[in-house]
């Protein structure tokens, strides 16, 4: 009985430390996804301006 009891407890930390794990690397994931998202961002913006530079240099050379 008492062995059970310690499996028990032991079976019970586990689950406790597994659960604040998924957490800390759900909560993690969410903050680098938004990160993520920021980047693309900013990249297709960056990409349509140089898009942009690009049409105007050739326009000019072309003139």
């Amino acid at each position: 009985m008492k062995a059970l009891k310690i499996y028990s407890i032991i079976s019970t930390i586990a689950v406790i430390i597994l659960s604040v794990s998924l957490y800390n690397t759900t909560k993690n994931y969410n903050k680098t996804q938004k990160k993520f998202d920021q980047k693309k961002k900013e990249l297709q913006e960056t990409e349509e301006i140089l898009q942009q530079c690009s049409d105007r240099y050739y326009e000019e050379i072309n003139k």
